[in-house]
C-alpha cells in the first residue's frame, strides 16, 4: 500500500468509528467546538439557541455520543479532543489556553475553529518539548523540524465506550524515528506518520466527517 493510500486508510478508519453525523448533527458538532474554544463551558440553551433547535434535542444528541464531558451543571467541558481540562498538549487560540485529549487533535482542530493555534506538547520518547503553529490548511511552523506522531487504529466498540482510552492515549508527537523506537515496542499495533501526514489524516477525516459544511462555515 503506498504512502497516500496509507494516510486515506487511516483518515477512513478514523471517521468510521466515530458515528456518523447527519446534517444537523454536523451543524452541532462544529457550534460546540467554537463555543468551547471561547475558554469557557458550553451551556445546552446556548447551542440550542444558536441552532435553533430545542435544547432536550441538543442534550439527547450529545448525551448518546461518545467522548461528550459535562461538568456538574450539565455544561460540556470536553469534546471529541478539545477540553477545558489540563493536559499534556496546549493549544493556544487567540489568547485563550484550550487543550486536546492527544497530539492529532493539535493538527486537525484548528481547521475546525477556523484559526491559527500555538501548540505547546512534548516528546513522549524524550520528554523534550515540542512548539507548533498550526493553521486551518497546514502547518505553519514546528520546532523541531521532522517530527512524527503516533498511532493506533482501535476497533469501534473500545472507542465508543472510551475514546480517550482507547485511542488517545496512544497518540504523541516524538522528535524523531529513534526517540519513538522503545515506545512502538512497547505498545502493540501503534505505528508512526509523519507530522505532513498526520495533518493530512485530519484534514481528509474532517471532510469526510463535515464535507460541504466546512468551506460554508
Amino acid at each position: 500500500m503506498s504512502r497516500r493510500a496509507d494516510v486515506q486508510a487511516v483518515a477512513t478508519h478514523l471517521h468510521e468509528i466515530f458515528p456518523t453525523l447527519d446534517a444537523t448533527g454536523q451543524r452541532l458538532s462544529l457550534a460546540l467546538y467554537r463555543e468551547l474554544a471561547r475558554g469557557a463551558p458550553v451551556a445546552l440553551p446556548r447551542l440550542a439557541s444558536l441552532l435553533e433547535l430545542r435544547a432536550d434535542e441538543v442534550g439527547r444528541r450529545l448525551q448518546a455520543w461518545p467522548g461528550v464531558f459535562f461538568d456538574d451543571a450539565q455544561r460540556v467541558i470536553g469534546y471529541w479532543g478539545l477540553t477545558l481540562s489540563r493536559s499534556t498538549h496546549r493549544l493556544r487560540v487567540d489568547g485563550r489556553d484550550l487543550y486536546t485529549w492527544c497530539a492529532w487533535d493539535t493538527l486537525f482542530l484548528p481547521a475546525l475553529l477556523d484559526t491559527k493555534a500555538d501548540v505547546l506538547s512534548v516528546c513522549r520518547g524524550s520528554g523534550e518539548p515540542v512548539e507548533l503553529t498550526v493553521g486551518p490548511s497546514a502547518v505553519e511552523s514546528a520546532h523541531p523540524a521532522g517530527l512524527w506522531v503516533s498511532f493506533l487504529l482501535p476497533e469501534t466498540e473500545a472507542v465508543r465506550a472510551n475514546p480517550v482510552a482507547s485511542f488517545c492515549h496512544y497518540v504523541h508527537f516524538f522528535r524523531s524515528r529513534d526517540a519513538a523506537r522503545a515506545w512502538l515496542g512497547e505498545h502493540p499495533g501503534t505505528f508512526l506518520l509523519s507530522l505532513v501526514d498526520a495533518y493530512e489524516v485530519g484534514r481528509r477525516r474532517n471532510r469526510l466527517r463535515y464535507g460541504d459544511l466546512l468551506a460554508l462555515a
